[in-house]
């Protein structure tokens, strides 16, 4: 077994404070009892476990956290976080580097991941909630390189999402909402918050 040695030189000190200024709160209090890991539904799927991330974070590994495939596989199921004892926002310790990830154009491997987050949160934004027909058009057209790929993912995607408008647990039309300029007022203050105006 290889055992890869973390050089100072390439660790930047600053890194958790930063997660904690773009909202992952309490990101430096883990105590790496692994409790978040153990819980996770999709660790399965990651490259570095929960455990691991924190405390790459802590150690200030910024760019191998930032390239990860587990920032972008993170369920936001909120399990870690209502099991961790030091109170540890995982979630939105996941959430506030993807946010990093995005705003510096670091993408991993699997580009699968940035573009269903930018999918998904341009389909909140357009109707306040989540249509998943629109997401996954979004998703589709983000994710394959060409439109015989879009469309070949699509009608993959067709018979459930018939299955689910038969049975009512999805809307065939997009829900209206009221005032939708408040929620405008919300993701242009957010947009400020971020520095991305």
């Amino acid at each position: 077994m290889e055992i890869e040695t973390i050089k100072l030189k390439d660790c930047d000190p600053n890194f958790a404070k930063e997660i904690i200024g773009a909202g992952g709160k309490k990101a430096n209090v883990c105590f790496q009892c692994g409790t978040c890991t153990a819980g996770c539904p999709t660790v399965y799927a990651m490259d570095f476990t929960p455990r691991q991330i924190m405390r790459m974070v802590n150690l200030g590994m910024r760019e191998q956290v930032l390239q990860s495939g587990t920032i972008w596989v993170c369920a936001s199921c909120f399990t870690c976080q209502s099991r961790c004892p030091r109170g540890v926002e995982i979630t939105s310790v996941m959430g506030a580097l993807k946010n990093i990830a995005i705003r510096e154009g670091i993408t991993p491997q699997n580009k699968k991941g940035p573009a269903f987050y930018n999918s998904f949160l341009e389909v909140a934004m357009d109707h306040g909630r989540i249509y998943e027909p629109e997401l996954m058009l979004r998703f589709a057209g983000r994710s394959e390189k060409s439109i015989p790929g879009a469309l070949k993912s699509l009608s993959k995607d067709i018979p459930l999402g018939m299955g689910l408008v038969k049975k009512g647990k999805m809307a065939f039309l997009p829900h209206s909402f009221r005032r939708p300029e408040q929620l405008k007022i919300i993701y242009d203050n957010i947009r400020k918050m971020e520095g991305e105006k």
